[in-house]
């Protein structure tokens, strides 16, 4: 199965339409919080990059903008 980047567009942008920015009571929580979701947001980026130059798989790229996305909707 071909994806196009068209439609890679149109799976991430419909994922983050769910994103909300809460604030957190919890100032050791948003830290943390904060540190996971930059570093899951660089991995994705990351494998974003391999995926278009063929050296990543579709499912990683799902993978990772998955695990990112449930890290930002907590």
């Amino acid at each position: 199965m071909r994806h196009t980047s068209k439609d890679l567009r149109k799976i991430f942008l419909d994922k983050t339409s769910e994103i909300t920015n809460e604030i957190f009571r919890n100032r050791s929580q948003e830290r943390h919080l904060r540190k996971m979701r930059n570093r899951l947001s660089d991995e994705f980026d990351k494998i974003w990059v391999r995926y278009n130059k063929k050296e990543a798989t579709y499912s990683q790229w799902i993978n990772a903008l998955d695990k990112w996305l449930k890290v930002e909707r907590i």
